[in-house]
């Protein structure tokens, strides 16, 4: 019972790494490109969006490091 929450528990959290980690690297994509934001602000979200993306992959490579089988 416990092992199976922990299981579930460990696939629901791989599952929203690999969410943020699609949504930070599109983010990612739109202001490094500067299609739809055309202003002097969009170098600093590009560094904040840059800084998400790889906090979030970090996170997903430890978790699929540390993959519960």
């Amino acid at each position: 019972m416990i092992k199976e929450d922990i299981v579930q528990s460990h696939l629901k959290k791989k599952a929203q790494s690999k969410l943020a980690l699609a949504m930070s690297a599109f983010a990612v994509i739109i202001t490094s490109t500067g299609y739809l934001f055309k202003s002097t602000e969009v170098i600093f979200l590009f560094y904040i969006f840059n800084f998400v993306f790889f906090y979030n992959l970090i996170i997903h490579y430890l978790l699929k490091k540390n993959d519960i089988r």
